[in-house]
């Protein structure tokens, strides 16, 4: 195996092992829990740009089986496979299919491929556990507000996403 392989095989294992202490950390300290799980996920994102696709669904199909067995929350196995989907898929779409020339319209084209996805994801987990959700008002009431919170977390962490990459170009460790 080439020597580029074996770092990049080597690199992702490190990462993945940080992404499960970060979804550890994230249940011990409750109050964190959807930062560390977000950082998790970013790390996938990492992975995905720094050694290829392959390497970052690799470290997806590693970190979610353990976060299954070792976390003593089990629901945040859920919440990580979401986040980091989504980033997994988001940067399949960027990488392999937004084939617009124009910089600018290259990131619109992928905001609105974000949104399509988040909500692809984020519409059936809120329908399958609107019973776990319900506050007074009833369930379309519920529904509603949750949705619109939902967006507005999209939006958060879509943005906080491409600053964690702005800021790791610019130091240099990508």
């Amino acid at each position: 195996m080439p020597v580029k392989k074996t770092f990049a095989i080597a690199a992702t294992a490190v990462v993945s092992a940080l992404s499960v202490i970060l979804l550890l950390v994230g249940t011990f300290i409750a109050p964190n829990t959807l930062f560390f799980t977000a950082f998790a996920a970013y790390l996938t994102g990492y992975s995905i740009n720094k050694y290829g696709l392959k390497y970052g669904f690799a470290q997806l199909a590693v970190c979610v089986p353990l976060d299954i067995f070792l976390n003593p929350d089990k629901l945040n196995w859920l919440l990580y496979l979401c986040m980091a989907g989504y980033i997994f898929f988001s940067e399949l779409i960027f990488q392999k299919w937004n084939h617009v020339k124009d910089e600018k319209k290259k990131y619109r084209v992928q905001l609105i491929c974000n949104c399509i996805l988040f909500n692809m994801i984020y519409i059936p987990l809120l329908l399958l556990f609107k019973d776990q959700f319900l506050f007074g008002g009833g369930i379309s009431a519920s529904i509603a507000v949750l949705w619109f919170a939902g967006q507005a977390g999209w939006i958060i962490f879509d943005k906080a996403y491409r600053v964690f990459f702005h800021t790791l170009k610019e130091r240099r460790l990508w």
